[in-house]
């Protein structure tokens, strides 16, 4: 339920802060006052498309703000999102409007689009005269014929969801794999061919184009190599030819001498042991040095098979790479794509009969579906009608008609059913007695589909989980003993929802249990929307004013007191024990 709506710097309105009640809301003021901008304020609050052209002018940003009490289902719902205050009855929607961004928050935190529509479709739900066009959508009409069915009704119809899902997915596989015999052949010849040349490089590692580059530097540079080790090798060991002594025997020279006298003082045994360890590490790297100088090979041919090698591996990063690493997934990948066409054949077969076995189960649930939906629409169409019976349509005939899907698809594509079924609604009306009946998006005038409409939301109001709901001037078109048949309508449906109704009919005001009256205040430079809550001496002027234009005149003033006094025994008989 909607507790509270707060708008800064919107649209004409500078501040406002309106609270509403449970029961039955309504909002009235002259043509132009600015109802709508309320209203657009709310859905924008709620995620509604809005940006920096309803920031009011010499405002830097606007702000709605939105409280709603917290019922079981919406606690659940926003403690799955981490958004609930777990101490607080109500929580707060905020969206914020600048002239660079809009951000949308509940209970402070940031939420995206997506997720504020989720949230709209449990809190609120509008009935204007231009949302009448879902009321005529076969698809709509259809999805209020499965409310009305039971947890039976309902796992045929997820089970049909499913099957159709399942037939959509294995079309699309089966298309897939439906190729000519001719192009099998020639992806098959290509990728035998890919695979082939992948094969015989005996690629094992994605880093040996890597490893052969530094092989071939280094036996490229193998005469400065052999040079540089011989040097470093001579400095170590010394030359024989010379007799030039190298590091390590003047360092074992000097740890000898170092051990002698030791022998006359033993703190210098440490130090000996530590030249001794440097005299034997010299000697153990100029091994290593020895043994790589000997490894080095100068063989041209050698040479000559890495640049082969690193030629071929060139090629084959240019063709599949751009590394080796990828050229690797690539051989992997043609082997799979080889044997899937290799097996082309069985694998269509195999989908083939799955497809017609979901095909006959898809048929067989639909068919079921269908059969629940007549009985459901019979009742559905009986329900409607006593309510427009009641609504001043005594004359009238209402009826709905099930019918089969066009199929348009081609007959290899063709499906025994769609996503929801194989049936098409229609509802029918025949608003006076010697008329045919006709789709009501043909016949029904803008009156009529009001009283639809409210039918059903009267109809749903006991399985309906939205708790607020929006009647935006439905009444239009509608006078006298309509109007007090939509009151009472009305009046009853607040008994379980909380009702927020634009109106200009006084009937309907009169019935309230919280009158927003907005007004309009205009000087030669500026105009501003304000709305006031109208206390029992407003309400009695506003009903007037609506009923005959002379909020002030005592017979008006006695008019609009009979309306409310009038109002007020429906409402006790409503909640009066029968």
């Amino acid at each position: 339920m909607l507790k509270e709506l707060e708008i800064k710097d919107f649209a004409l309105v500078e501040h406002l802060r309106l609270p509403f009640t449970p029961g039955f809301n309504v909002l009235t003021g002259e043509a132009g006052a600015g109802k709508s901008i309320i209203m657009d304020a709310l859905n924008i609050a709620l995620g509604g498309r809005g940006g920096a052209g309803l920031i009011r002018p010499g405002a830097d940003k606007a702000i709605v703000e939105a409280v709603f009490a917290v019922t079981p289902s919406i606690a659940a719902w926003l403690r799955e999102h981490d958004l609930i205050d777990e101490e607080s009855d109500e929580f707060t929607i905020t969206r914020e409007i600048s002239k660079s961004s809009s951000r949308n928050r509940v209970n402070g935190v940031s939420v995206n689009s997506g997720l504020l529509q989720e949230l709209r479709q449990k809190l609120v739900t509008v009935h204007a005269q231009h949302e009448f066009r879902t009321l005529m959508s076969s698809q709509s009409q259809l999805e209020l014929i499965d409310a009305l069915g039971d947890d039976q009704h309902k796992k045929v119809l997820a089970r049909v969801r499913t099957l159709y899902a399942r037939r959509k997915e294995l079309h699309c596989q089966l298309q897939d794999m439906l190729i000519s015999e001719s192009e099998r052949e020639r992806r098959l010849d290509f990728a035998r061919f890919q695979l082939s040349e992948l094969e015989d490089a005996q690629l094992d590692s994605d880093d040996e184009d890597a490893a052969i580059e530094q092989q071939r530097k280094v036996l490229a540079n193998v005469s400065d190599l052999e040079t540089l080790l011989a040097s470093a090798h001579s400095l170590l060991r010394g030359h024989d030819n010379d007799g030039t002594r190298g590091v390590t025997d003047m360092l074992q020279r000097a740890a000898a001498e170092l051990e002698k006298a030791a022998c006359l003082d033993p703190a210098l045994e440490d130090l000996t042991r530590a030249l001794h360890d440097c005299a034997e590490q010299l000697e153990d790297h100029s091994r290593e040095i020895r043994r790589y100088s000997d490894s080095l090979d100068g063989d041209p041919e050698t040479l000559s098979m890495l640049e082969e090698r690193a030629a071929l591996l060139a090629t084959i990063k240019r063709k599949y790479g751009p590394g080796l690493g990828e050229a690797i997934r690539r051989r992997d990948e043609m082997r799979t794509e080889i044997d899937k066409l290799e097996n082309a054949q069985a694998s269509v077969d195999e989908f083939r009969a799955e497809l017609q076995d979901v095909d006959r189960d898809l048929a067989k649930q639909s068919s079921d579906l269908s059969a629940k939906r007549k009985k459901l629409s019979a009742k559905l169409a009986e329900q409607i009608h006593a309510e427009l019976v009641e609504l001043g349509m005594p004359k009238c005939r209402f009826e709905i008609s099930l019918g089969r899907t066009d199929d348009t698809e081609s007959a290899e594509t063709a499906s025994p059913s769609g996503p929801t079924g194989c049936d098409r609604s229609e509802f029918l009306i025949a608003p006076n007695p010697g008329q045919d009946l006709q789709p009501i998006s043909r016949i029904a005038s803008g009156g009529e589909l009001s009283r639809i409409m409210l039918a059903v939301k009267k109809i749903f109001a006991s399985v309906d989980q939205v708790n607020t709901v929006i009647f935006d001037e439905i009444d239009t078109g509608l006078s006298g003993k309509v109007l007090q048949s939509m009151r009472d309508k009305l009046a009853s449906l607040a008994l379980s929802h909380q009702i927020l109704c634009i109106t200009h009919q006084p009937i309907l005001a009169s019935v309230a249990d919280n009158h927003v009256f907005v007004s309009k205040q205009q000087t030669a430079h500026s105009t501003c929307v304000s709305a006031a809550i109208l206390d029992e001496e407003g309400r009695l002027r506003a009903v007037a004013e609506m009923a005959s234009g002379q909020g002030d005149h005592e017979t008006a003033i006695n008019f609009a007191r009979s309306l409310v006094s009038e109002a007020q025994k429906v409402k006790s008989a409503l909640i009066l024990p029968h």
